[in-house]
C-alpha cells in the first residue's frame, strides 16, 4: 500500500461488534511481532508473526481487524504516525479496517464517556460470557457488575505458547461471547474463535476504563 487506508471510526466499529462481528486488534506491540521482534509480553516468534500477518492480510469474514486510525484529532497522532510506514508494508488494500481504539481512550478520548461504555457493555449483557484474562483483571469486575461469567486465566507473559490450550478451554465453555484480554494472543484468539462461529472481542486493557465509567454516577 502507498497510502494509509480509511479506517472505520470507533462508533461504527462498536456498532459492528453489537451486530455480532468479532474483532482482532493491532497496535505497535503486534506490529513489532509481525516483524519478528519481541516486546514486553512475547519473545520473537516466526509462528506468531505468521499468524498475525495472515489475519491482517486475509481476515475471516466474521472478524474485523482493528488498526490505529491515524486520526490527526487524536492526542497521540504523532506517536502513531511514526509506525505508518511499517503498517503500510503489511496491510491489504482490499481489506476494510476498523478502529483498534475502541478500548483506547488515551488515543481516542471521545470514547471516554458513560454513553460509549454503556454501549460497550451491551456486548455481554444478558449473554453467556467467557472472559480470558490475567487473574484479578479489571475486565472481570466490569463484566460482573451486571453479568455472570466464566473466567479463564491466562499467563501475563508468553501466553501464545499456550494458545491451543486456551482456545480449547474457551470453546469448551460454549460462550455467547468471549472477551479476551491477553495482548497479541487475544488478537490471534479472536480470529480463531470467529472462524469457528464464536463471537469474540479482543478488549485489550479496557477493563479499568470501562469499570470507572460504568460505576460512575453520571
Amino acid at each position: 500500500m502507498s497510502t494509509y487506508p480509511q479506517v472505520i471510526g470507533e462508533g461504527e466499529t462498536l456498532a459492528a461488534l453489537l451486530n455480532g462481528k468479532s474483532i482482532a486488534r493491532y497496535g505497535d506491540g503486534e506490529l513489532k511481532l509481525v516483524d519478528v521482534q519481541g516486546y514486553s509480553r512475547e519473545p520473537p516468534s516466526y509462528e506468531l508473526a505468521d499468524e498475525l500477518y495472515k489475519i491482517l492480510r486475509r481476515p475471516n469474514k466474521n472478524c474485523l481487524v482493528g488498526i490505529p486510525t491515524m486520526s490527526p484529532e487524536g492526542p497521540k497522532y504523532l506517536n502513531w504516525m511514526r509506525h505508518e510506514s511499517r503498517f503500510l508494508k503489511v496491510l491489504n488494500p482490499d481489506v476494510q479496517y476498523y478502529s483498534s481504539f475502541i478500548t483506547r481512550p488515551d488515543s481516542a478520548p471521545w470514547i471516554n464517556t458513560r454513553e460509549f461504555a454503556s454501549m460497550f457493555e451491551r456486548i455481554w449483557l444478558g449473554r453467556q460470557v467467557t472472559v480470558m484474562c490475567e487473574n484479578g483483571s479489571s475486565i472481570l469486575k466490569a463484566v460482573r457488575l451486571t453479568t455472570k461469567l466464566t473466567p479463564i486465566r491466562c499467563p501475563s507473559r508468553e501466553a501464545y505458547a499456550e494458545i491451543d490450550r486456551l482456545e480449547a478451554e474457551i470453546v469448551a465453555t460454549k460462550p455467547d461471547v468471549a472477551l479476551l484480554s491477553c495482548g497479541p494472543t487475544a488478537t490471534c484468539l479472536a480470529h480463531r474463535l470467529a472462524s469457528q462461529g464464536i463471537h469474540a472481542v479482543d478488549v485489550g486493557s479496557a477493563g479499568g476504563y470501562l469499570l470507572k465509567l460504568l460505576t460512575s454516577k453520571q
